[in-house]
């Protein structure tokens, strides 16, 4: 009989496997994303540069008059504006937060600051005190959850308000994400995903982080309902009931 030590490294051994297979197909979406959003505003932009370009030099008949070179530049300046946000948001979501130095609070804070301040979204932050010193590992997993449900539910849930919880219950950090959005069949979402042998891949790397730190993952929803995002992680080993 395999022993639960046995059981809980094979676990660990094949969440880290999976968290690479995720961070693989996670850097080509970011590629994607890249390719398909600044970089073809950046080629449009360009390509009505040029041809503002070969007008004013009277190449292509008529020169053009004030109003269609003011609505040119207004384009073009459109384009790139469009760029640079896109860009500032890519690198906003990749910039380490000091995590060795900052305490999980004040790094939940900013980066509720800057999703509020990149999608005009409402959020809201209760904090239940005393929480348990936080180890380094624990801090990078809740953030990045807290990263990843916060962009799931503004670009799916069809809300502009997100709430988060965060308490402490056996040695151990519970976080929970709601949204009172368009929710959705999750019992129909799995079957799709074991029938394809497929997990939406921020869903499979949220629950990864968490299992690799031994902790708990659990989601909630159902159409017109809301999401309910739930995570335990325990701060010490030795615990990893959940909450």
């Amino acid at each position: 009989m395999i022993s639960s030590d046995s059981d809980s490294s094979f676990r660990e051994r094949q969440a880290s496997h999976n968290i690479l297979e995720i961070n693989e197909q996670e850097l080509c979406r970011i590629i994607l994303d890249i390719h398909d959003g600044p970089v073809q505003n950046m080629y449009a932009a360009l390509s009505q540069i040029n041809s503002l370009q070969a007008r004013l030099r009277g190449e292509e008949g008529r020169r053009p008059d004030g109003p269609t070179v003011s609505r040119s530049l207004s384009q073009i300046s459109g384009l790139l504006e469009s760029s640079l946000s896109e860009i500032k948001n890519f690198i906003g979501t990749f910039r380490p937060p000091e995590f060795q130095k900052r305490d999980l609070v004040s790094m939940f804070k900013g980066l509720l600051i800057q999703h509020e301040s990149l999608t005009g979204s409402h959020t809201g932050m209760e904090v239940v005190e005393p929480l348990p010193s936080v180890p380094v590992p624990v801090k990078i997993a809740l953030y990045r959850i807290l990263q990843e449900a916060l962009s799931n539910a503004y670009r799916h849930a069809g809300t502009d308000r997100q709430d988060i919880r965060l308490c402490s219950e056996n040695n151990g950090i519970c976080m929970e994400v709601l949204d009172q959005g368009t929710g959705f069949d999750l019992a129909r979402v799995s079957d799709q995903s074991e029938a394809q042998g497929t997990l939406h891949i921020g869903l499979r790397g949220m629950q990864n982080r968490v299992e690799l730190l031994g902790g708990k993952f659990r989601l909630e929803s159902s159409p017109g309902v809301g999401t309910r995002l739930s995570v335990f992680v325990p701060c010490d080993k030795r615990d990893e009931r959940s909450c």
